[in-house]
């Protein structure tokens, strides 16, 4: 078999460890999150035992271990890989089976083309048979890369254009609405909220539906500007946050797994509340002075100073707390979900009527 050895032994584990070192950089930021029932360093020692042991592997595999940039490769992408089906079957159920199949298929065929070739030299058998399943175990490595990498792909792209890993289908609303009365269509989507109803859906579909009450809450407001639905690997404990320059909502992926419908839209409804505090910022500060004390901006004042030097949680936790715009955002969201399922309580009963 022809050697592709195109670097040295030290070229070769120099790039293993550069190469791994920039992706882990990467990965981490962009899709790492921890798998079910394990610690965040339990996942990351978890995530490094594969890439490790894709290595050893290859290692022990002398024949299969060719020495080059595109050996490293597929050994970075097949860890990667491999834990990126683990930690996001649950999310992207049906991208991950589509994909395992289809590459899944493509190597096996390969085989059987591979394996069915007629050997000439029959003293030669064993050595054959050893070299055909060397290209097999290769090609079915590249095949499954190929699978792993559009997985990767399709799950980070949305990451490009704003700081989400998946978005709402549902269309956030760009345009004012004189009607005050929500429709039956979105109360249609509102029952969903039911916690029955919510452990049917698929996590794309509970974001269609915080979409909807996103927009629902941007025409109560009157917001000129839309408010976009995400869904990210946020830290623990934080459910979720709102970004004023991108005007989305990012939700984290294990509350939209794990949480009731309630919080979830409890967090919507805060973030929401955080959006319209920008508007009042926005209003106060274009106004003329002697129309700046006016009681309208009575709370704009405390939320500019707020948000120019705002407290993380996780710097002081007590100071963060008691902030204005957060124990404002908080009193609204607990108000706005017992209204929301009065609302489809009320409805519900119409129905039944």
């Amino acid at each position: 078999m022809k050697s592709r050895n195109f670097l040295s032994k030290f070229e070769f584990v120099y790039e293993q460890f550069f190469l791994t070192i920039v992706t882990w950089i990467i990965y981490k930021r962009i899709l790492f999150r921890c798998l079910p029932a394990c610690s965040f360093f339990e996942s990351k020692l978890i995530l490094l035992g594969i890439i490790a042991t894709q290595y050893i592997v290859k290692f022990v595999m002398k024949k299969i271990g060719n020495r080059n940039e595109v050996s490293i490769s597929f050994d970075l992408i097949s860890g990667y890989g491999i834990y990126t089906v683990l930690t996001y079957y649950q999310i992207r159920r049906t991208l991950v089976m589509n994909c395992l199949i289809i590459f899944g298929i493509l190597s096996i065929i390969y085989s059987i083309l591979i394996m069915s070739q007629k050997i000439k030299n029959r003293k030669e058998i064993g050595r054959t048979l050893c070299g055909r399943i060397v290209r097999i175990v290769s090609a079915t490595q590249k095949f499954m890369g190929m699978g792993f990498t559009f997985i990767m792909l399709v799950s980070g792209i949305n990451i490009l254009f704003g700081s989400s890993i998946m978005k709402s289908k549902v269309n956030p609303e760009t345009r004012a609405s004189t009607n005050g009365q929500l429709s039956s269509n979105k109360m249609e989507t509102l029952i969903l909220l039911q916690e029955d109803s919510w452990s049917m859906l698929t996590i794309q579909e509970r974001l269609d539906v915080l979409q909807t009450v996103a927009n629902i809450e941007r025409k109560y407001f009157g917001l000129p500007n839309e408010l976009n639905i995400g869904a990210a690997n946020l830290n623990e404990g934080i459910m979720g946050y709102y970004s004023d320059k991108t005007h989305e909502i990012i939700l984290s992926m294990d509350s939209l797994l794990y949480d009731s419908p309630w919080i979830l839209l409890d967090t919507v409804c805060h973030e929401a509340y955080h959006s319209y505090q920008y508007r009042m910022v926005d209003a106060w500060q274009g106004a003329d002075e002697c129309n700046k004390n006016l009681k309208l901006f009575s709370n704009a004042n405390s939320y500019a100073s707020e948000f120019n030097n705002y407290i993380e949680g996780d710097e002081n936790f007590c100071d963060y707390y008691s902030q204005d715009c957060e124990s404002d955002a908080r009193k609204y969201a607990e108000d706005s979900v017992a209204d929301y399922y009065l609302k489809i309580h009320e409805y519900l009963c119409e129905k039944e009527e």
